[in-house]
């Protein structure tokens, strides 16, 4: 998440905001969540946790800098699950998320650069992917290292 907005350059944009539907926002980033090998019926506590964690944490602090959320190799009955479920969320929050069963279908939403696995001509995630290196501070405070990381471009 950090990594994400540190990508945006927030602080040191000279592009404006556009109005509201009138182009891409240069200030948005989009997320992916793939579901691959995620077992829901027998997910650690400590996981979901940790997604919820970072859920909270992206709505209250960073909630204008979401432009969709892509669900991807989601098994079918949880999908049936987050269709439930949206009845108890705002509107403008569902029109954001979308999910799919099927990774390979991504570059249908975000174009053909993303990566292979995805179903476009990108490069594979093993190449463009990000492992985080966290950096212990005192008191218990985490914070991300952003050199010690690649950079993501789907």
């Amino acid at each position: 998440m950090e990594l994400t907005i540190q990508s945006l350059a927030l602080s040191s944009t000279t592009t404006p905001i556009p109005d509201y539907n009138k182009g891409p926002d240069p200030h948005q980033a989009l997320q992916i969540h793939d579901y691959l090998r995620v077992s829901f019926l027998r997910q650690p506590a400590e996981v979901k946790a940790a997604s919820q964690k970072a859920i909270q944490l992206f709505s209250a602090h960073y909630p204008e800098t979401l432009s969709k959320k892509y669900f991807v190799n989601v098994p079918l009955v949880m999908q049936w699950m987050f269709g439930a479920m949206q009845v108890f969320m705002a509107k403008e929050t569902v029109a954001k998320m979308q999910w799919m069963s099927y990774g390979e279908e991504l570059h249908k939403y975000v174009g053909e650069d993303v990566a292979k696995e995805y179903g476009g001509q990108g490069p594979g995630l093993e190449e463009v992917g990000v492992t985080p290196r966290y950096e212990q501070q005192g008191a218990g405070e985490t914070v991300v290292d952003a050199a010690a990381a690649k950079e993501v471009a789907i």
